[in-house]
């Protein structure tokens, strides 16, 4: 009897929480499309509409919330872990609707005219082509560095071998503006650089080439942090039995090592064009933003904001976020064990 007692409760319990997820499932479905549809209204001046759909977002967030939180409560007995499960998520709903607050409010502020502008100037155009251009070299020349070197960090363990992995992450926790700074001083105050750009005709100091410099700099950390953590996380004894069974160092690098490596090769690959993409600082001070030479998206946004263009300015904001949101997703379906380790 007291076993069926037992089992009727864990199907009532199983059944809450099923329904709770549903809830929360649908409710955050409701918010996305209801966000998504009133920003489209907005722009396209429809204020009946966009009134219903704003209330639809912001009443389907608190429900999803809700639902959250029940679902996660269903699975813990007891009120101690109950409220002591609520108390420790609410942090996490301010963070997320703060952040959802912010975006938001940054999409009803944009109007039709702006976002005409966006899609109609062939200096934004020139400037979303730039950015592609010089983001995807710099991918490419931060693989080039990053998986031997990622390789090196990973499997080789000599003296300074702490010094040289802080030295591989110091441009992820400094600003990037000094790089920008760093470079400039160096093209235009040393010998050697004075001695690149002039004596081998390879200028850096506002021409297109110093963006991917810029962009490399800051950016090209993560696919070095990214690939090693990939390494680390393969099993050396893999390689080793390549070894005893005919592979030379190189094939065993090309036939094991590497293919089990490329999730993660792939996740620093795509972070370091999210972070080259959206570069700022360093830019404005090395290359500058000139018109249909320099110009990318990012200083696009500081170029209509000094002129008073603050919706245009904010339209491309939204891409940059927009693309950053995609990046991050796709790097979780690739390589989210490498980027969790970064």
């Amino acid at each position: 009897m007291k076993q069926d007692t037992t089992n009727c409760a864990n199907e009532n319990t199983g059944r809450a929480t099923q329904k709770f997820k549903t809830g929360a499932s649908l409710s955050l479905a409701l918010f996305i499309a209801s966000a998504f549809f009133g920003v489209v209204a907005n722009i396209a001046e429809w204020t009946m509409l966009t009134n219903v759909f704003v209330f639809v977002m912001w009443s389907s967030l608190p429900c999803y919330f809700v639902f959250v939180i029940l679902y996660i409560s269903s699975n813990i007995n007891g009120w101690p872990g109950r409220s002591f499960s609520a108390i420790t998520f609410l942090p996490l709903v301010l963070f997320i609707f703060l952040a959802f607050f912010l975006i938001i409010t940054d999409a009803m502020y944009i109007d039709k005219a702006a976002v005409i502008k966006v899609l109609t100037s062939h200096f934004i155009r020139d400037a979303l082509q730039l950015s592609i251009v010089t983001s995807v070299t710099t991918v490419v020349i931060a693989l080039i560095f990053a998986i031997p070197m990622g390789y090196a960090l990973s499997r080789y363990r000599f003296p300074g071998h702490l010094f040289a992995d802080t030295i591989v992450d110091l441009p992820i926790v400094f600003p990037p503006l000094v790089a920008g700074l760093t470079l400039l001083v160096f093209f235009s105050e040393t010998g050697m650089g004075r001695w690149i750009q002039e004596d081998l005709g390879l200028e850096f100091v506002f021409q297109p080439r110093g963006i991917v410099l810029c962009q490399f700099i800051v950016s090209a950390s993560f696919a070095i942090r990214s690939t090693k953590s990939a390494f680390d996380d393969i099993d050396r004894r893999l390689e080793n039995v390549a070894l005893t069974l005919g592979c030379s160092p190189w094939g065993s690098f090309f036939r094991v090592s590497l293919p089990m490596a490329s999730g993660g090769i792939m996740a620093g690959a795509i972070l370091t064009w999210a972070r080259a993409f959206g570069i700022f600082g360093p830019l404005m001070i090395l290359v500058g933003s000139f018109r249909g030479k320099t110009e990318v998206l990012s200083t696009t946004i500081f170029l209509e904001q000094s002129v008073g263009n603050l919706e245009v300015a904010l339209a491309v904001a939204l891409l940059l976020i927009f693309v950053a949101m995609i990046a991050l997703g796709t790097i979780r379906m690739v390589g989210g064990k490498a980027l969790a380790r970064l």
